[in-house]
């Protein structure tokens, strides 16, 4: 076999590969399915009233700020809660946080509200400013996201009191949560968006959050453009808040497995990177004796992709460790570096020897070149695929 026919076999192997990175790697959009997809969950203060019944305001405090409970019997507030996402319009990897959209619902009992209600009527609905001044003068479970990252801002809200002595309360919301994001894996990782919910002033003993179908659910618009949902999880649990002493917490914890879309980075920076590292190999076709044409045309290739990477700079996340794209475009600058050495070495061997013989580094090059670099890739995928 001549040299010509080993550099087509050489590009045959190449194109196979590509070939085989592309298909096993990039996410197909139109498989995704959102995990967890449901509307939020309806009349859920019947759900909480049906587990168990209201307590009768002769057996509660007068006084509208002590928690509803019995004084005949006392036991945990049954808080039933929903937190639907409607959106994740923001993803920060670099600063560990995250933007969600939503509505948060809470419902409990407190007999205490029937005399509020209007007489006829079986509810009153209390809107924004007239909810705010209600929660203000009334106890209320206070819910709040504990890894908030940012203020919390509620854009619209709504009080329901009804005239078996249920409250509930419905909040649309943004909020910064924050979430630590490993990256190494970088651009082939997955992510957990965690959210922990739990109340601000009352402990377990006061307040106990019950499930009542989805604690935590997804709308139709939850589907992120760089990511794909893989799965949800959540429960609730009591939680030891070391930032409170000893006292535990009835805690909703929610975990949301996202994998990020590597099409973009593959097509992107990776395969034109990568094409541009095999390019260099093609030194060896340039006459042996052409010792400056073969530099330049390693140093062209070299400076290109350097100049590559400078522009796609600001698609990668800024962090203080190497990533597996990180290790692949180094491999990448390493690789072609050697090669500059290497012809190097071949040229004093021709000074050396003359023109007549083909040096035995030469003809191994040609073999051990295209041999490191597949070998290279075909690593680099096994790691991004496991």
């Amino acid at each position: 076999m001549n040299r010509r026919q080993r550099f087509q076999l050489l590009l045959g192997l190449i194109a196979a590969l590509m070939a085989l990175w592309l298909s096993s790697i990039t996410h197909v959009a139109a498989q995704e399915r959102i995990p967890g997809q449901a509307n939020r969950t309806g009349e859920l203060w019947k759900l909480n009233t049906q587990r168990q019944a209201c307590p009768p305001s002769n057996e509660l405090s007068k006084n509208p700020f002590i928690p509803p409970q019995s004084q005949t019997l006392t036991q945990a507030i049954p808080v039933g809660v929903n937190v639907h996402i409607n959106e994740i319009p923001r993803i920060s990897d670099a600063e560990n946080r995250f933007q969600v959209d939503g509505l948060l619902t809470t419902t409990w009992c407190d007999s205490r509200v029937i005399s509020q209600i209007p007489q006829g009527e079986d509810k009153l609905v209390l809107y924004n400013n007239a909810a705010e001044e209600w929660i203000g003068s009334h106890w209320s479970p206070q819910l709040e996201f504990t890894n908030r990252v940012s203020e919390a801002f509620y854009q619209t809200q709504t009080i329901t009191l009804r005239s078996n002595g249920s409250v509930e309360r419905i909040a649309r919301f943004e909020e910064g949560l924050g979430s630590e994001f490993k990256l190494s894996k970088f651009p082939f990782d997955q992510q957990l968006l965690r959210i922990y919910l739990q109340s601000f002033s009352w402990d377990q003993s006061t307040v106990r959050l019950i499930d009542l179908g989805d604690a935590v659910s997804l709308g139709r618009r939850s589907r992120l453009p760089e990511w794909v949902i893989k799965d949800l999880n959540f429960s609730i649990r009591n939680h030891d808040d070391p930032e409170k002493g000893s006292q535990e917490f009835s805690q909703l914890s929610a975990t949301i497995t996202i994998a990020r879309r590597s099409g973009y980075y593959i097509y992107k920076i990776f395969l034109p990177l990568g094409i541009l590292a095999f390019t260099s190999i093609f030194f060896l076709a340039i006459p042996i004796e052409a010792f400056a044409d073969r530099l330049g045309f390693i140093s062209g290739l070299l400076f290109t992709t350097l100049a590559y990477q400078i522009i796609i700079a600001n698609s990668v996340p800024r962090v203080p460790y190497l990533t597996l794209g990180d290790t692949y475009t180094i491999f990448l600058f390493a690789f072609m570096i050697s090669e500059v050495f290497i012809a190097y070495n071949i040229s004093q061997k021709v000074l050396k020897d003359g023109h007549d013989r083909i040096p035995s580094i030469e003809r191994a090059m040609e073999i051990f070149l295209p041999s490191i670099f597949i070998s290279t890739q075909v690593l680099f995928i096994w790691i991004a695929i496991n």
